[in-house]
This record gives C-alpha cells, structure tokens and sequence, in this order.
C-alpha cells in the first residue's frame, strides 16, 4: 500500500539523515585534506577525488602521490567501509522493524467501505467468520497481538485487516480506518462501556457510519439509540429466544440457527431495489412469484424507511403491498440460490 511505503522510507530518512550528515562532513574534510597535502590540485578536483574515494569507485585519474595524502587516502577507505555497513544496518533493521510492525497492523489500512469488528472475543469471532463467508472486506481489532497472525489467516490481506489495541482508543479507529468504512460492529465483551465508548467515538469521526452495538445489558439499548448507534445487539437476548424455542420446537431453533449463516445449507440476504435492477418495484405477489421462476429464491418480507429515515422491515406482508425502488428485498434461498439471485439482480446484497 502506498501509504505504508511512504511511511518505511520516512522512517528510513529519520534513521540516516545523522549519517548523511556525517558523510557529508567527511566529504568536505576529505577533499580540503587531499587539497592541502596533494600540491597542484585544484577545490574542485579535490571534491572529485573525495566523492569518488569515498564511493569506493577508484578511478584512478586523480591518484595521491604525497605519503601525507597517501595516507589520508587510506583513513577514508578505512572509514568508508565501516559507515557503508553502518547504512546496510541501519536499513537493515528499518525493514524488519516495519515488517514486523504491518504483519501486527501497526501501520494501519487504507480499506474504504469495508466492515470494522472491535472485539475478537466469542460474538467478534462469530462476526468476522460470517463477514468472510459473505465476501466482506473486514478489519479487526484484537486485544492480545498474539492473536494477530491466527485471524490474519482467517483470509487473504487484501480481505482482512487485523491489528491490536483498545477498540474504544480513537487511535485505534483511525488506524482501521473507521471514518472511512460501511460499517462498525462493536463487541468488546469485558464491558458494555467500551462499546459505548467506542461507538461514541466512531461516530465523532464519521456521522454517517453504521455502527452496530452487542451490549450483555438489554437496558442500555435505548442509551445507545440515543448515542447513534444504528443496531443493538444483545446476545443474551437472542441465545434465551433461541434456547426457549430449542425446548419444545427445536427444529425451529436449527432453522434459524441455518438462516444465521452464510456457509450453511441456507441464507437470508438483503437486496436494495433500484430503478435499474430486474425488478423496480410492482406489487409483492408479482415479485414473488418473477423472483421465484428466476432464481428458486423466496420472497419473505421487505423494509423500508420511515419518516425518520429508519429502515423497518416487513415479514410475510400481504401480497397486495406495493413495492418501489429504495425498498429493501428480503429474499431466502440455498446458497446456490442466493447466488444465482445476486448474478441474475446484478448488485451486491446489502446496504
């Protein structure tokens, strides 16, 4: 990436400019000693003979012939080859240094509308797992940078970012890029704060970013509503539905369970209606019915803006609903399905 290279070769010019300097110096003191102790040499070929001693280059046109500059001659030399292993060093350890530094994510990325997890912990790792399955660009925040290179190997580098820190840290967001990106999952699970915290951040460096929330307590949701934050999650919520349904309809908690992921028998997607897509908008039973003969997919509900802008989604709405282009498609089917619908719809699921 170009802003990583711009980054080494600043730290590069950081590390020698002292180096540079010095031999500069020597530059100079070279060639006004050669001046002095080598009768009839001009300033100017004295500087030619320093620059080309000092590169080891040895032409041999301008040569000392004075034991004073013969010996000038070899304390140069002698220097020469110390302050080229120096460089050599210097460059040397400015690579591995910053190599180490982008396999941990220290340098950040420049992904734009990508997904950004805060939090690796069961419900981050859930989400990361599920964001690959669905082709998503992802970057993720750890705690521990140990864990850097097993998520790295979640995915291809140009897929999936991963670094290390405190996921409320503004620091830490700029470095995932979070002003720049679709959305932001917040799901640290040490506490429900942090996620407060890092969504309150989020937002103060993109107003328009997604930002959804998991929180352990279901009464912080209006709070963080109120925050701006777009989705709240709450897990313990959602595994008591699904344990309360496993006890007397388990076959219900399994579909469910199926419909939750991407690389599972079955999927639910979300596809947004535009005028130019396959199908604009018509009443729901036409769509059903066009969807259905085209791909093999379901047509189970729609959503659609409110005054206020919220998308509210529709299950199973009577098939006499008039749908239209802004409204979001709710669709079911196998995977093969769901991709045959995303090839014959011609856009991306989502929003």
């Amino acid at each position: 990436m170009a802003g990583t290279w711009r980054q080494f070769v600043s730290e590069v010019v950081h590390r020698v400019w002292k180096f540079v300097a010095l031999f500069a110096g020597i530059d100079i003191a070279a060639a006004l000693g050669f001046f002095l102790l080598q009768p009839g040499v001009s300033v100017p070929t004295a500087f030619y003979w320093s620059i080309v001693t000092l590169s080891t280059t040895g032409y041999g046109d301008v040569v000392p012939t004075t034991g004073a500059a013969r010996a000038l001659t070899m304390g140069i030399l002698y220097t020469q080859i110390f302050m080229i292993a120096y460089l050599i060093s210097v460059i040397g350890a400015v690579f591995t240094e910053e190599t180490q530094r982008r396999q941990l994510g220290v340098l950040g990325t420049d992904m734009r509308d990508h997904i950004v997890v805060l939090g690796y912990g069961s419900i981050g790792r859930a989400a990361v797992r599920e964001l690959i399955a669905q082709e998503q660009r992802v970057a993720v925040v750890v705690s521990d940078p140990a864990e850097v290179p097993n998520v790295r190997a979640l995915a291809p580098e140009s897929q999936l970012f991963v670094t290390y820190g405190a996921p409320a840290d503004l620091d830490i967001l700029k470095r995932v890029n979070a002003a720049a990106a679709h959305s932001v999952i917040a799901c640290a699970e040490a506490d429900d704060a942090e996620n407060l915290i890092a969504a309150l951040n989020t937002r103060s460096l993109s107003p328009r970013v997604r930002i959804v929330v998991a929180v352990q307590r279901p009464e912080l949701r209006d709070t963080l509503r109120a925050a701006g934050v777009t989705y709240v999650a709450s897990p313990s919520d959602m595994g008591g539905r699904m344990c309360a349904s496993a006890a007397f309809e388990p076959e219900v908690a399994l579909a469910l369970e199926q419909l939750a992921a991407a690389a599972v028998a079955a999927d639910m997607r979300e596809y947004v209606l535009t005028p130019s897509c396959p199908i604009p908008g018509g009443k729901l039973a036409d769509l059903e019915r066009t969807v259905r003969e085209a791909t093999g997919c379901l047509v189970i509900g729609y959503a659609r803006a409110n005054p206020s802008g919220e998308m509210v989604p529709s299950v199973n709405p009577p098939p006499e609903t008039e749908l239209r282009p802004a409204d979001a498609l709710l669709i079911l089917g196998t995977i093969e399905n769901t991709h045959r619908f995303q090839r014959w719809f011609g856009a991306p699921q989502g929003r």
